[in-house]
């Protein structure tokens, strides 16, 4: 998140909210909640922790094309072969060696994207998977893994969380908008894989730094469209001996012809 507009009030407080000493100006108070932000995740930008709601079906608005919602036990003991993220669409798809998949998906707010917890995001890695155009290696290597690893999922649920929020005022210093630390709720789905002390949330967040007065930084995430009919992508790399946790580009999704198509897939 952009802190640099933040009143040094607003920082200093919400550094002492994180534990860390409150000194400084405004910039070095704004760098430092960003070094933290870094470090920590979303651990850093959370205010209370998760409430579970979980076995309940959340609804909402939504289009169709994910399917319907999906109560969050029916992923209890399904185990991951591969998965994909925010690939064309704000979604985490998860394939299962049953045959089953499913999204996790934060559709509702235009322009998010999709994002994992640190400790979550560290055990996935485990497995190779698709992220922003990207085939990604597992970070196994091939004595560590005799065949295709799986990771079993031991429980699921459905929360809200409540994290800050950097959002612009209705205030101008020269010409530029003042911003603010607001709190938002927001619904998160949690997963607890095996090697995993602790849940992990998948949650749905704007790629920008700053938004509108009456806009949302926070979206919500839902399971939906536990399915059958999806095949597992085909994971093999396009070129022999790529080393673990090594990356190939397979889509483009940046425009070089028009910086306004931008992070909308080009193929």
């Amino acid at each position: 998140m952009d802190y640099y507009q933040c009143t040094k009030s607003d920082l200093h407080q919400e550094l002492t909210r994180r534990g860390l000493q409150a000194y400084g100006d405004q910039d070095e108070a704004a760098e430092r909640l960003k070094q933290d932000d870094h470090q920590r995740g979303t651990v850093a930008t959370e205010i209370d922790a998760t409430i579970g709601l979980s076995n309940t079906v959340y609804t909402w608005r939504l289009s169709n094309e994910y399917g319907k919602t999906v109560v969050a036990s029916m992923l209890v003991g399904e185990s991951i072969v591969h998965w994909t993220m925010n690939q064309f669409f704000p979604a985490v798809q998860l394939f299962f060696e049953s045959g089953l998949s499913c999204w996790i998906e934060g559709s509702q707010l235009p322009g998010a994207c999709i994002g994992l917890d640190s400790a979550l995001r560290f055990r996935l890695t485990d497995i190779a998977h698709a992220e922003d155009g990207c085939l990604i290696n597992t970070i196994l290597s091939k004595r560590d893994s005799a065949s295709d690893p799986s990771i079993r999922i031991l429980e699921a649920t459905v929360a809200n969380r409540k994290s800050i929020a950097v959002k612009e005022t209705h205030q101008f210093v020269e010409a530029r908008p003042v911003t603010t630390i607001a709190q938002e709720q927001h619904i998160v789905v949690g997963l607890r894989l095996e090697g995993m002390e602790s849940m992990g949330y998948v949650w749905a967040r704007l790629p920008s730094t700053t938004v509108g007065v009456a806009s949302r930084m926070w979206g919500h995430v839902r399971i939906a469209g536990m399915r059958i009919d999806i095949p597992v992508p085909f994971v093999r790399f396009p070129q022999t001996g790529i080393k673990p946790g090594a990356q190939s580009k397979v889509v483009l999704k940046e425009s070089v012809i028009d910086p306004k198509l931008r992070g909308h897939p080009t193929i």
